[in-house]
């Protein structure tokens, strides 16, 4: 009799834990591939690429309902050659997101490899969201440090603060397991209210050297209704070597399916014999939406630079010192 009230305990028990422990998983994914020419320092080449709208991706979420407001989830992202069918050359096959969260009333304890802290706000106030020929990412460096930062950092261990009243913040450490220009801290803060959206943020990474890469960026954009401006700020320095951003841009409806875009970039050095090497950039794009999840699009970008300055818009071809760097594309993207 008492093995089995222990047994119907046990079941109750278990009954009990699946109630309030529902997990779910999801699978979704873009698939961006485009027409692009692109002529560097006298050279062109054409070519069928990925990523001129959005980046290219599979990916795997989940998450669980550990009871009393808490979760747990884990997400494995990895980036996509839809032109020839392979995965990212990086080598890394969860190349854009590899994590493990825990959720609660104190915000999001996030591990593993992940966008940092410091790329966000190049991203967010960009109008071409960092992707295409257009992508205001075209004119940012590493300053030669060794930094491999600039995007993403692996074995990091972030804190997201939980939004409050608009204002919002992370906290990101990874220990750089040894190896150089991987061991990097930083933090942002930002105000999202209405049409209001502001960000700071600050990152120091560790190199071979003496010298720490450090960035410090910013940014606002404010939607009008007719049109959203945007503007950013990005400092990186790296010894004496200073590399100093400024973006303006928009973007704008255009009926009911259509949105144009444009930006203009600024990247002045300075510093180490490196003052004559500054670049300009001027993109502007279209987008046509054939529903929610796929859209055709152009763009057109052209980059000058000076003196030993070498940025392009896209690579193949390399980029040549001082010389210009333009390309367009016409592309369609498709999410699910």
């Amino acid at each position: 009799m008492k093995t089995r009230t222990r047994i119907a305990t046990a079941l109750a028990s278990l009954a009990a834990t699946t109630t309030y422990a529902q997990s779910s998983a999801t699978v979704f994914g873009v698939m961006d591939v485009s027409a692009r020419s692109v002529t560097t320092g006298g050279t062109t080449v054409r070519q069928l690429a990925p990523d001129g709208m959005f980046n290219s991706r599979l990916g795997f979420k989940t998450e669980e309902d550990l009871g009393s407001g808490y979760k747990a989830g884990a997400w494995l992202e990895a980036a996509l050659n839809p032109d020839n069918g392979t995965i990212n050359a990086t080598g890394k096959f969860w190349h854009r997101r590899s994590t493990v969260s825990l959720y609660g009333p104190f915000g999001e304890v996030r591990v593993g490899r992940d966008l940092d802290a410091t790329f966000w706000n190049l991203t967010l106030f960009d109008p071409f969201g960092t992707v295409g020929v257009g992508s205001g990412f075209n004119l940012q460096s590493n300053l030669g440090s060794g930094a491999a930062t600039l995007i993403r950092a692996d074995n990091a261990i972030s804190y997201y603060l939980p939004r409050l009243g608009g204002f919002d913040g992370q906290l990101e450490v990874a220990p750089g397991e040894g190896v150089p220009g991987n061991g990097y801290r930083a933090a942002r803060f930002g105000y999202q209210q209405g049409a209001l959206n502001v960000a700071v943020a600050y990152g120091v990474t560790k190199t071979a050297t003496l010298d720490d890469f450090k960035v410090a960026n910013g940014g606002v954009s404010y939607d009008f209704g007719f049109a959203t401006a945007m503007l950013m700020a990005n400092v990186s320095r790296y010894g004496e070597k200073k590399l100093i951003n400024l973006e303006v841009g928009f973007y704008a409806p255009v009926g009911q399916v259509g949105q144009v875009r444009a930006s203009y970039q600024r990247a002045n050095a300075s510093g180490a014999g490196t003052d004559a090497n500054d670049a300009r950039q001027i993109a502007v794009g279209y987008i046509h939406y054939l529903s929610k999840r796929t859209a055709l699009y152009t763009t057109y970008s052209s980059i000058s630079n000076d003196g030993a300055a070498a940025f392009a818009v896209s690579t193949p071809p390399v980029a040549v010192a001082g010389k210009s760097s333009k390309g367009y594309e016409f592309g369609i993207k498709h999410s699910f």
